[in-house]
């Protein structure tokens, strides 16, 4: 029974494939019926598979000696061609480099990578590139195996370290090309995934056998076609404390206001998830909501009813919000970061010192006492 067992059940190291636009699997062309071991799609380069096709597909149905009947339904993978080898395990010499700032779960996506690469596919050749894009010009090197990755997603940050800026795209591909890189991963936010299409373009005008595979990682959750990226849950998490925080204080003081900034740049998901979560904010300004302090239905406005009906109040505000109000005042749009991104105001520290303001001559005559706490919450 062992060797049955032995010989029966040899196993194969899976080989990287493309796919080819030009083949597609017509499942009207062929006898359907078939078992799980022996099933064999024939492919047909002019016709494609339609939502009938997939209606009147059969099921795969698999009798046992015993009695049983499995019956399957149809699977996405019963469509895609045995798409042609494109990298041998063996000849893969894989790199992976972290840039941007800090996201939660890095070194797990590190981790995945290089296990992922050795265990399914045989690849034993991964190199860490440490510092961000200008490490490959300017920095050293780890060999990353499963051994050195084991334990490193218990650990914050990303042991290859980081760095904005640094993104010359000439010396990049000379390095990928001079090390014989062939396949890139590159994890980084919206900004390096510009970066990693204009080091693919200069690859394709080379004519190098090289494929860039871009992560998204950004805790904003800011880079367009994915729902979520990895890190967004844990800043919302994180975002509580803050809001709790704030929460706590403005319920203790009379006619006090807790204002909580949170990051986003010019995206408010952490700061609206993180109001949906908490239900102590009374107000959440977002970049994608425009608003105004004055008149009727503005900011000053809602503050004034909300203090006369509970006397106390939450705000939440993303960094990017209101940053065209602060503009009127502040010229500082031609400002950018290392990594080309538009520095932004203060928009907490601005709003509160708006409402202290509004505060002087709306409770001018009142003895009560009006405070405004302002938290910065960087997760």
């Amino acid at each position: 029974m062992d060797s049955t067992i032995s010989s029966s059940a040899s196993l194969s190291i899976p080989k990287f494939r493309c796919f080819d636009p030009t083949y597609a699997y017509s499942p009207t062309a062929a006898n359907h019926r078939r078992s799980f071991s022996n099933f064999s799609p024939t492919f047909k380069s002019s016709s494609r598979v339609n939502m009938v096709d997939i209606e009147n597909y059969e099921r795969k149905i698999v009798t046992g000696d015993a009695g049983y009947v499995l019956e399957d339904v149809p699977h996405l993978s019963d469509y895609i061609p045995d798409l042609p080898v494109y990298f041998e395990s063996n000849e893969v010499y894989a790199c992976i480099v972290t840039c941007g700032g800090l996201c939660p779960g890095l070194n797990t996506v590190i981790r995945e990578i290089v296990c992922g690469l050795h265990y399914m596919y045989g690849v034993n050749n991964v190199l860490g590139i440490e510092g961000g894009y200008r490490g490959f010009y300017a920095r050293n090197t780890i060999p990353l195996t499963p051994k050195v990755v084991n334990d490193i997603h218990k650990r914050g940050g990303t042991i290859l370290g980081t760095s904005r800026g640094g993104h010359d795209t000439s010396k990049i591909v000379d390095s990928i090309q001079d090390r014989g890189i062939n396949q890139v991963y590159i994890i980084g936010g919206d900004g390096t995934q510009k970066g990693a299409s204009v080091i693919f373009e200069e690859i394709r005008r080379r004519g190098l056998k090289v494929a860039v595979a871009r992560i998204p990682k950004t805790i904003d959750n800011d880079i367009p076609v994915i729902d979520k990226s990895f890190g967004f849950d844990t800043a919302v998490e994180e975002a509580q404390r803050a809001i709790n925080a704030a929460h706590v204080e403005s319920e203790s003081f009379d006619n006090c206001i807790g204002v909580v900034k949170l990051m986003g740049r010019y995206s408010g998901f952490i700061a609206m998830y993180a109001t949906l979560a908490s239900r102590d904010v009374d107000c959440c300004l977002i970049p994608e909501s425009p608003f105004y302090l004055e008149g009727p239905g503005g900011l000053f406005e809602f503050i004034e009813k909300r203090l006369n009906e509970q006397g106390h109040m939450v705000i939440v505000i993303a960094e990017g919000a209101g940053q065209d109000l602060l503009n009127e005042c502040m010229r500082t749009m031609d400002q950018q970061d290392a990594s080309g991104n538009k520095l932004l105001q203060d928009v907490g520290l601005w709003i509160s010192q708006k409402i202290k303001v509004m505060a002087l001559h709306a409770y001018a005559l009142l003895p009560v006492v009006f405070t405004v706490t302002d938290i910065e919450q960087n997760v």
